[in-house]
């Protein structure tokens, strides 16, 4: 008998609980009926007693209501500044976020494009304007066969980057309308956080994969590069680079100062090391002074090359470059 009055309740529950669309965006109760008439009274039967005349100063008066305007219950969304040292708005059209050039690898259309490809959506890119084809919002609050076409604008200037997200069209059972600033403010910065939170989490996870991978030895040579600089060329893919030097820079003397992984661009900064360390290497200790350089990768597929320059953007030659590259060499072998 408990079972069975357990399973009344549990579906007495269940049938109380909605997946209407509609419902999702309104609130279940009185307010929204306020078409229904004030209810009247009927007088006091007296029995007899004289009782005092009513008064009329708070009478209700007898009006019928007209009912409102659906209020739509869902909360409003906003653009929210997921990535470290950014800024967002939404602007009536459009959602925004402002970040540094250096984040722009990771935050751009193409990585958009691409995510968009892994969740079924069809897009295309003119210049610097991505727009997706029709597809369902995805959200569980709204209306059967609602569908909508973002076009996102990636936009750079001299020390920052931006993405935006605006509404391009959207149409409800085929037929196109114009939302409210309400729902653009609702589609597009919930579309902009999941585009950014997306990415996130990707890099992060790619970082800790390449913080965690060994990377093994490879071969290195010197060449010159297109630019008639002496560099050193790798047999090693950018990532695998990367990470190597990054691990074997000290060895030579280099300490990173800053990087920017997008670029391929680290500042260094130059303390020549002992005579013995460069004897152990079998090279002679180079003539170079003591400061600031910066290094840059550049890679093509399974390549990639490296060159060192001093503040000036001068790169490393002749003696100084043959000994600092071998050294380097030397130890990416290892």
């Amino acid at each position: 008998m408990k079972k069975i009055l357990l399973g009344l309740i549990t579906v007495s529950l269940l049938s109380a609980c909605s997946s209407n669309p509609e419902k999702l965006q309104g609130a279940n109760d009185t307010y929204q009926k306020s078409d229904i008439s004030i209810p009247g009274f009927s007088p006091l039967a007296t029995g007899g007693v004289n009782l005092p005349k009513q008064d009329s100063t708070y009478e209700l008066p007898n009006i019928d209501i007209q009912k409102g305007e659906i209020v739509d219950i869902r909360p409003p969304s906003t653009p929210l500044a997921l990535i470290k040292n950014s800024l967002t708005q939404f602007d009536g059209e459009r959602a925004l976020i402002v970040y540094s050039n250096e984040q722009a690898s990771v935050y751009n259309l193409q990585q958009i494009q691409r995510l968009l490809k892994e969740e079924n959506i069809g897009s295309t890119i003119n210049g610097a304007i991505l727009t997706t084809d029709w597809h369902n919002t995805g959200r569980v609050d709204d209306k059967i066969n609602t569908e909508i076409q973002y076009q996102i604008e990636q936009i750079s200037v001299r020390d920052a980057s931006a993405l935006t997200v605006s509404i391009k069209q959207m149409r409800r059972d085929g037929i196109i309308f114009t939302p409210s600033v309400a729902e653009k403010q609702r589609y597009t910065s919930t579309r902009l956080n999941h585009f950014i939170s997306v990415l996130t989490n990707a890099y992060n996870e790619q970082q800790k994969n390449l913080n965690n991978a060994s990377v093994g030895a490879f071969q290195s040579g010197l060449i010159t590069d297109t630019n008639g600089r002496v560099a050193l060329s790798m047999e090693a893919t950018f990532d695998q680079a990367w990470e190597k030097l990054g691990s074997v820079l000290s060895k030579v003397g280099f300490t990173i100062k800053s990087e920017t992984v997008g670029r391929g661009q680290r500042e260094l900064k130059y303390s020549p090391l002992d005579q013995e360390d460069w004897l152990r290497l079998g090279i002679n200790e180079p003539e170079l002074e003591k400061g600031t350089y910066f290094m840059q990768i550049s890679a093509i597929g399974k390549q990639s090359a490296l060159v060192i320059t001093d503040e000036k953007n001068k790169a490393l030659s002749g003696e100084v470059a043959q000994a600092i590259y071998q050294a380097l060499s030397a130890w990416l072998a290892n």
